[in-house]
């Protein structure tokens, strides 16, 4: 049978491979990962394609997709939404699935040509509002943002009856400002105060004179919704002019990242910082992926996103097995179709760390954690679910 090359796509062959009642015609299931591994964000594409990579090497050694194996093909957006939608539309000409885009300004630009074109794209690291938009054509890893993160910060106001206003420190960057408002949404559920933000603008250097301005007002709690350095360094600010109370200090999870650390130091001991993962779990896929992500990261523990790309690839395969898509090029809208309507209601969803289910694309059943820092570890203060 003649070779069927796509750019991106799936490279296709007859087989005498059966599934069901359907043959499979993939040779190899070739999987397009929309990420930026170059530019700004380039540490944090390369985690994320790490743990697809990794994903992928497993399911080969376990016997790949119906049989066939996989292939994750990286695409570098280089976080420019206008080459995010160059890649996209060749993409989409005959592909079967893709994964990312990654992040934000990209998936806004990028995701329209993917839901026009009727393929499901996995956003698999944004937040719901973001992904929402693009329903049924990809689904969203995180619940709602202000009920999810409402929960999170009023289990850590419950621990401090001292605590009675609380200031948010709010860099205005893609989903930030609407995480913050979730936390306001718990902190005030539970009677507590929040004072008005401070504003830390994308390009600041220098904190002391936005340390001074929250400090007037007198808070008893901090929240710091910004990137990793940047909390660090006003948490640092704190300590300088006075700030005692470190554990009434809150990271929000986008933070929580090895230059938060670097930078941070000692200076970041008894801070709280919530996450969606915990490192202490054991279970053997887990520990597996911690030792390989360990080897290949100067002895690292996975950062908060690993496991997405893993488990959106995994999600893919069980689609692909559980309907029977076969890659066959004639069928291509009909199977594009299957594997979103299957991923958007995922029973029993075996993720890396937990299991999940779906409900018309959003999770319903996923645990949260705090933790608190010392001397550059975390220690489990609660699960939030």
């Amino acid at each position: 049978m003649k070779k069927l090359i796509g750019v991106l796509a799936l490279v296709l062959f007859a087989t005498t491979l059966g599934f069901g009642q359907a043959k499979v015609v993939a040779e190899e299931w070739q999987i397009p990962f929309l990420n930026c591994l170059t530019g700004p964000i380039a540490a944090i594409g390369e985690f994320l394609e790490w743990g697809a990579e990794y994903a992928a090497q497993e399911i080969n050694a376990s016997g790949g997709i119906a049989g066939v194996p996989v292939k994750v093909i990286p695409v570098d957006t280089a976080l420019d939404p206008q080459k995010g939608s160059v890649e996209m539309a060749r993409i989409v000409k005959d592909g079967l699935v893709a994964m990312g885009p990654v992040p934000e300004p990209v998936i806004m630009a990028a995701m329209p040509i993917a839901v026009e074109a009727g393929m499901m794209s996995m956003t698999a690291t944004t937040s719901l509002e973001y992904a929402q938009k693009f329903f049924p054509w990809t689904v969203s890893f995180l619940p709602p943002t202000e009920e999810r993160l409402a929960t999170i910060v009023a289990a850590w106001g419950k621990e401090f009856p001292d605590m009675k206003k609380v200031v948010q420190f709010i860099e205005p960057y893609g989903p930030w400002p609407g995480m913050a408002d979730g936390h306001v949404k718990g902190l005030q559920g539970i009677g507590i105060s929040v004072l008005p933000p401070v504003e830390v603008p994308t390009d600041a250097v220098t904190f002391g004179p936005l340390v001074v301005k929250a400090l007037e007002e007198k808070p008893d709690g901090i929240i710091l919704v910004c990137n990793a350095e940047k909390a660090a360094k006003i948490i640092k600010e704190l300590k300088s002019r006075g700030w005692k109370k470190m554990n009434h200090i809150l990271v929000f999870s986008s933070a929580d990242d090895p230059q938060l650390y670097a930078t941070g130091g000692t200076d970041l001991n008894g801070v709280q910082v919530y996450n969606y993962i915990n490192l202490d779990i054991s279970n053997p896929r887990w520990n597996a992926f911690k030792a390989a992500f360990a080897k290949d990261h100067k002895g690292m523990a996975p950062f908060s996103l690993s496991p997405n790309y893993y488990d959106a690839l995994y999600m893919i395969k069980e689609a692909i097995e559980k309907t029977g898509v076969t890659g066959d090029p004639s069928k291509l809208a009909e199977e594009r179709k299957k594997i979103a309507d299957y991923c958007a209601n995922v029973k029993n969803f075996h993720g890396l760390l937990f299991n999940w289910d779906m409900k018309d694309g959003i999770p319903t059943n996923k645990p949260n954690f705090i933790f608190q820092i010392q001397d550059g570890k975390k220690k489990l203060v609660e699960e939030v679910r």
